[in-house]
């Protein structure tokens, strides 16, 4: 009895494989059929427009490197995704559109310098300790006025003193925001040194380039001197100027030079002394008439 019962069951499970098999493997090949599929890649995470971009930060005392760069010829490009204004174009780097003088240090008497911490670096290493300084790491156009360096705000500086020259640098740290607000803010703050400084003749400096190695997909060269751009158009020649020192430093590739600084940002330090010596070499002279000393651009 005991040997019937066990071949009954064993009659019933070999029936029960034999009906379940062709679902059992049914579901095998279809799961070896989805293995065999390219996985789907999830999109890459982008940052806001609005997103802050971290603060540059400065470097330390420079060490020996080589001396004198070559200048040369540097070139604009829009990034990929700028607004539909980035059809306007700053003047190339080797566009004249005013006869600048050379002028000694006692020029910048009278000077004040706005900036971020590459003019942190002008004031520390530079030879032009004669100049007011309102600069700090990460300082930029969008909030300079709520900003208080040396237990004094913005407004304090520019309402406290008249001055001859104001040089202004900012926009490396807003690489990564929506350009339009950030030229908006930038623009505001230059309306704003005419009201409050009506005597000074105003120089945009343009930002510094970065070394190869330094550029991400945020602060890159290409969308640099696009914001550049944006800000030169700002310049009328007659009482705001734009300057760009990019060339002094620039690669044969366009790229901040390695061989003149550590972080790919900033310059070391004995170059901020050739940044200043090409500063004398740009200047307004205080007597001239800059309504009618405006040049016809040349190649």
């Amino acid at each position: 009895m005991k040997k019937a019962k066990k071949n009954l069951y064993t009659l019933l499970l070999l029936v029960t494989c034999f009906v379940a098999s062709p679902f059992i493997f049914h579901q095998i090949w279809k799961n070896a059929k989805e293995a065999k599929r390219t996985p789907e890649v999830p999109p890459p995470v982008v940052q806001q427009q609005n997103d802050p971009v971290p603060p540059v930060q400065d470097e330390g005392e420079a060490p020996d490197a080589n001396e004198g760069a070559v200048p040369v010829e540097a070139t604009t490009a829009a990034p990929d995704g700028s607004p539909e204004a980035s059809q306007e174009t700053a003047p190339a780097e080797n566009t004249v559109l005013y006869d600048y003088v050379t002028s000694d240090a006692s020029y910048f008497d009278d000077a004040l310098f706005i900036g971020d911490s590459r003019t942190v670096g002008i004031q520390e290493y530079g030879t032009l300790k004669n100049a007011d300084y309102f600069c700090d790491v990460g300082l930029s156009a969008s909030q300079i006025d709520e900003a208080e360096i040396g237990g004094r705000t913005f407004d304090q500086v520019i309402d406290d003193k008249q001055y001859g020259k104001i040089y202004v640098m900012l926009g490396v740290n807003e690489v990564g925001n929506d350009y339009e607000f950030t030229v908006t803010k930038f623009r505001a703050l230059i309306e704003k040194l005419k009201v409050h400084q009506p005597d000074a003749v105003i120089y945009i400096q343009g930002n510094l380039h970065v070394s190869a190695s330094a550029e991400t997909n945020i602060i890159n060269n290409a969308a640099i001197d696009y914001l550049n751009s944006r800000f030169a158009q700002l310049a009328d020649y007659k009482k705001v100027f734009y300057i760009d020192v990019n060339p002094l430093y620039d690669d044969e590739y366009g790229y901040f030079n390695a061989a003149y600084t550590d972080d790919g940002v900033h310059p070391f330090g004995q170059y901020y002394v050739q940044w200043c010596d090409w500063l004398c070499t740009m200047t307004v002279p205080a007597s001239a008439d800059t309504d009618t000393n405006e040049a016809s651009p040349e190649a």
